[in-house]
This record gives C-alpha cells, structure tokens and sequence, in this order.
C-alpha cells in the first residue's frame, strides 16, 4: 500500500510512477508499452495548447547529457595532484551558506572566505544595548532581517536548504513560531495608522462581526482605500478578458516586463491603490520605486504568471527548479530533521530562533572554523579579479602586491561592486548596470512598556504617496510586540530609513542625525511625547538591497556570456543580486552554487547520478543544470522552459497538500508497475487537455 506520509508519496510521484519498467544501462532505458502521464507535471500535456506544447516539448537530452558530463573547472582531482583551491567572495548569509556546503562537498579542495569588514554574517546583524545594571537590563537591538517566512503557502521550495543547514548545524529544536499575539498591519496614510483588514486563515475566518464592520466602514471612509472598490471590479473584468485572449498571445508576453506599477495600474484601472497599497508593500520588502521594479522578478512574480498562463482549478505553476530540489533533497542525511522541520512550520506565519538570526549566522561561522578545508579571512577586501591561463588572480587590500590564485572563485558580492573588481575594466557591464539601496536601520528603546496601546501589532509601512514623509520613512517594526525575550519591558522600534528616496545622494545622514530622524517621525506616527526618554542605536546598510529593475532577467542572460568571456567559468556568481532578495532564497543560491561546484555537474546532488536512470526518458529531461559554470544558466532558457504545471495537492509540505485517501479516489488510480513498485496517477486532469481528453479531462 502507498504510504500516506508526504514525503512518500512525492518519492512515489517523482521516482516510483515514473520509473522505468527496470533497470539497465542508459541506452537501454525501457519504456512502458502503456504511456502514462506525469502526475504532477500536468502542464506539458494536459492543459498546454498543443501548438505550445510542441514548443515546450522541444528536447533537452542533449544539454542534459552536457550537464552531466562537462568539464568543469572544479571538478575532482586525481589521487595524488595538488588539492582544488577555491575563493569565496563575501562573509553574509550566501557566502557562508555557500562555503558550508563546499567544506562538506568538496573534500578535496581548500576553500578561502574572503571578507572586507572585521566581521562575518553580513546584514544579519544584532547589538546588546545596556538599559540598567540589572540581570535583564541588555535590550537586543536587531540591526538587520530577523525573521523567516515558511513557505507552505507557496510552490517554492527553498526552505528546505534552510532546514538542512539548521539541522546539519543542531539548532532545530531552537526553530521558534511567532508568538506575539498581536498580527494586525497597519499603513501610515496620510497622517495616521491605518489597520489593514486581516482575514485569518483559519476555522474562524474573521475574528468577530465587529471586525467585519470595521472593514466595511474602512474601505469607505479612509483615504487609503480610495479606488480599492473600483480597482476589484476592474481587476475582475481584466482576467475575464485575458482568459478569453488566446494562449499563444498570453504565453508570449512571458518573454516581455514590466514595472509593479505599470502592471498593477493596468489591472486596476486607478493608480491610487498603486501607490497608496502597492508601494507600501514594497517598502517594506525591497525599500524599492515600484515605477522601476520589475514585476516578474520580484516577490510577486507568481501573480505576474497567473495572468499569462492557463488557469486551471486544483493546478499551480513552479519552477521546475524547485521540484528538483525538492526531490533531491530527500537524498540528504538530515532529511528526516528536514521532513520534521518542514511539517512542523506550517501554519506559522514567520519563524525564527530566540535571538531572532543570529543563532543562524553564529551557528554556521562555529561551524566553517571547525573545518579543516577552510580558511577565514576577515579584514581582507578584495580589490581585484582578473583571469590568467586557467586560474583567477585575487588581490586583496592588505596585501596588493601579492595576488593568490585559485582554480574557482564564487562572488556573492553586490554585483556592481563584482563588476568594479575585474580587471581590466568593463569586462562585466551587465552587472555594472545593476543597482542596489541603501537603508538606515535605527533602533529605539523606550522604557515606558506602553506606547503602543490601541496600535498593538507586527508594525506599520509607509506608502510613497504619503505626504510630509521627510525623514523618508519607509516602514517601522514594533519589535516589543513580535520578540519574546527575557529582557526589561518597554516598547522597542525598528525603523527603516532611506531604501530609493536616497537614491543619488552622494552623501547619506550620519547615524546621530538618523537617530534625530526616526525619532521624530514615530512621535509623529504613534503620537509619542517628546518627553519619553529613550535609547537610540543606528547602523548605516550602504547599498544592502539588490534591486531587480525592468529588464532584468535579459541583463542577467547577458552577464551569463560575460562571464564566460572574460573568466572562462572560472567565476561563479550568487545572491540577491542575481535571483529572489531575502535569507532562504540567498541560503538556496549559496546551496545551489556551491553544490554545482563540488560535483561539477548540476543536480542530482544528494541522490545518486544513477538515479536519473530510474525517471522514466520523458520526464528526465526536467533535471537540467539551471545553475551552471556562472551561476546564471537558468536566465538563458527560454522562460516557458522553467516552469511546469503541477497539481498541488500532491505538494507535500503545503497547505495545499491532500493525502491519498478514499476520496481522491475520483482523481487517482493505483497501478503497479514491474520492478518500480506501487505509484499514482491522475486519471484525468480538468481544463483543457490534448491527446483525445476533453474539457473535465475524460478521454
């Protein structure tokens, strides 16, 4: 019988119901006589025009088989030859997510860590400030990101990375939830907070009917939610519209971009709610002009696809990245820790450890400094790469006359400043041409524990149409509100200044004036008195947050070529710059790279290379090396080519996720097949089909 756990059934979705009828060589790879469709892989022949589909059915075998067998710059050595040297460039979470997985992975190199600063972690940064002389008189003051978001709402996978570096480092019973009983949002527009309508996802849809009459007077009374009911009527009449153009024409504007403004002023017909909701959000993700910003790369490309792809009731569109992952990393020795972790977070809105991320960083630092294959250099800021022979030269400031060599170099630098490094100059101007922001985080500490009443909650943003906002305010924590800390009561804020208001200055406040700043904006906000007393810190994160403009995905195809110019694969790139900003998507570009590197190959990286002998020859064509010899390879595929339909109750680890029961039985049939063991199938998949199917998916 199929087992019921998640993780079987995705073994028996990805392994068991594809597999091969047996086992043999390569080019014996046998083929049932019955073809069965992919169960969770629905897209390419069930609900793609065919006309569409012979596009994306377009083989891959051949660049698989350069994948698997292409000679990389780091591969192996022979017994006997001089052990690989490799550089890792910056100390933040990708580089040491990055050099943790090379200490394990490549046991035959000796991997360097270079960083600029006297310390490593990066942005994820805490400081202890002193209230008293009491036992729990020490306030932390979180400088940087101090929380995670799950992602058992969404077709991503990359927490996964997260749950094995937080395993292979022990902290997972130090993993917490959210414990503050306060969620509620608030928009500071334009002269006061404004709660946003919280509806949970939960047997109790909204909390009490005095909540819903709240909303209801909120949306017609407040300035804020002005345009917000014409936009939802526009925004239905929009995806009727679209669902009615032909897939051909909607699947070939995934090739086009647009800014979060522009395709948010088209779906809703007003640009009130634009600026007044969406730039807020934004505020507070990327400190970002959503007039620049690139809708599909960035957090909310998936809506940016569900308005160009088919739309059908039980199936969502992924990366196909992420079902990879997700399979291979059932090959990992924690996966067990992983499995639990995984299950354990859902439900939870956001997750972190008692000290917020610095458990995480100081974790993984303990670590790399107990591994005999790697050295850690702080205080030594690279400051130049140039490629000679078959080695990359690296130049540091405390010793420019010394250039060491190394057979690899991975940045995860800012990729302007990576651009600024090669020599000679203007080798990479696709990265010279990105850019990133700047943001003041300062911290304030009140001792009186009750400036908040009436406002409790997780914090509030602040819009860019918001007038008076001089301090350029762009959104404040209420971190007394979300930590659960033994420390002195009072009410704790953690303001965010600057982000693209900054943009071009030359130069910024000094962190006396920022203090002065966010001061006096939240007694503004939370009608403060001046006469509280309070304590102030202030951390200046020059250019911290990459920005993912229009165009985006181009300059990084671009920069792929670039690379391969001027370095010959021997410079590899990851991190925020490249692909999605935010610690688990920058611990899975540092998992993803530092992985191709040690195998010289791309994935499978836990499991076997013989395991793709057990994936049946017409899906084996989804395990393609996305990262390849730059770490840019995925931005050179055609864009239908990284995605596939999949239907998401068959997700394990998601909200979405339903186990084999008696009733999916309308959807499911167990079958056998020799050698391979018991799998499922979907007998039919509604929506658009081919292959002799009609509109509720019978034949």
């Amino acid at each position: 019988m199929t087992s019921k756990l998640p993780e079987d059934v995705f073994v028996n979705l990805l392994r068991s119901a594809y597999c091969n009828a047996r086992h043999g060589a390569r080019t014996r790879i046998s083929t049932p006589s019955a073809p069965r469709q992919l169960s969770c892989q629905v897209a390419r022949s069930a609900i793609v025009n065919p006309s569409i589909s012979q596009q994306l059915a377009r083989t891959r075998i051949e660049k698989l088989t350069r994948a698997q067998v292409r000679t990389f710059a780091t591969t192996q050595t022979q017994t006997g030859k001089k052990p690989r040297e490799i550089a890792v460039l910056g100390g933040g979470i990708t580089g040491l997510t990055t050099t943790h997985y090379l200490a394990r992975h490549a046991p035959d190199a000796n991997i360097t860590l270079y960083e600029g600063s006297d310390r490593l972690g990066g942005w994820v940064d805490g400081k202890l400030a002193r209230t008293g002389d009491g036992k729990y008189d020490g306030v932390l003051f979180q400088r940087g990101p101090r929380m995670l978001r799950p992602s058992w709402r969404s077709t991503k996978y990359d927490d996964l990375v997260f749950y094995d570096v937080v395993a292979s480092l022990g902290l997972e019973t130090k993993l917490l939830p959210a414990l503050s009983p306060y969620d509620d949002r608030y928009i500071y527009y334009p002269d006061h907070l404004v709660k946003l309508p919280m509806v949970k996802l939960s047997a109790q849809r909204i909390r009490t009917a005095q909540s819903i009459i709240e909303i209801i007077k909120n949306l017609f009374t407040e300035p804020l939610f002005r345009g917000v009911i014409k936009s939802y009527f526009n925004t239905m009449r929009v995806n009727s519209r679209v669902k009615k153009t032909f897939f051909e024409q909607r699947t070939g504007k995934m090739t086009s971009d647009e800014s979060v403004a522009e395709y948010f002023g088209e779906l809703f017909g007003d640009d009130r709610p634009v600026k007044n909701l969406v730039s807020a959000i934004y505020h507070g993700v990327y400190g970002g002009d959503i007039y620049k910003l690139s809708m599909k790369q960035t957090f909310l490309d998936s809506i940016w696809r569900a308005g160009l792809l088919p739309t059908v009731k039980g199936i969502g569109w992924m990366e196909i990245k992420d079902m990879v992952l997700a399979y291979d990393m059932e090959g990992s020795p924690n996966y067990p820790k992983i499995n639990e972790m995984a299950q354990r977070v859902m439900g939870w809105s956001t997750m972190r450890f008692q000290d917020g991320l610095l458990s995480l960083a100081n974790g993984l630092i303990a670590d790399l400094k107990r591994q005999k294959n790697v050295r850690i250099k702080t205080g030594s800021r690279v400051t130049s790469l140039s490629h000679e022979g078959d080695k990359v030269l690296v130049t540091t400031a405390d010793k420019p006359d010394q250039a060491k060599q190394y057979d690899q170099v991975i940045s995860t630098l800012f990729s302007k400043h990576l651009a600024e490094l090669v020599e000679p100059k203007g080798l990479l101007p696709s990265l010279a041409n990105t850019h990133a922001v700047t943001i003041m985080v300062v911290n304030l500490w009140f001792p009186n524990p009750h400036l908040l009443d009436g406002n409790h909650g997780f914090g509030y943003l602040v819009p860019q149409s918001t007038p008076g906002n001089d301090e350029c305010v762009l959104g404040v924590l209420f971190d007394s509100d979300l930590e659960s800390r033994d420390e002195r009561p009072g009410t704790k804020l953690t303001v965010m200044l600057g982000g693209h208001y900054w943009d071009g200055w030359e130069r910024y406040p000094s962190e006396e004036m920022a203090k002065e700043m966010a001061l006096q904006a939240v007694q503004r906000h939370l009608r403060i008195s001046p006469d509280e007393n309070v304590i102030a810190s202030a951390r200046l994160c020059r250019e911290c947050l990459p920005q993912h403009y229009v165009g985006h995905r181009e300059r990084m195809k671009s920069a792929h070529y670039e690379l391969l110019t001027a370095f010959k694969g021997r410079l590899s790139v990851a991190g925020p710059s490249y692909t999605a900003v935010g610690v688990i998507p920058a611990m899975r570009a540092g998992f993803d790279i530092a992985m191709r590197v040690a195998h010289g190959r791309g994935p499978l990286w836990y499991r076997k290379p013989e395991d793709l002998e057990l994936v049946r020859s017409s899906v084996r064509d989804i395990f393609v090396d996305h990262v390849g010899e730059t770490g840019l390879e995925v931005f050179t595929e055609p864009e239908m080519d990284t995605i596939i339909g999949i239907e998401t109750a068959t997700l394990p680890f998601k909200d979405s996720y339903v186990p084999v029961d008696k009733e999916r039985q309308r959807l499911y049939a167990l079958y056998d097949q020799p050698g391979a063991g018991k799998g499922i199938m979907p007998t039919g998949v509604r929506g658009r089909g081919r292959g002799g199917q009609d509109g509720k998916g019978k034949k």
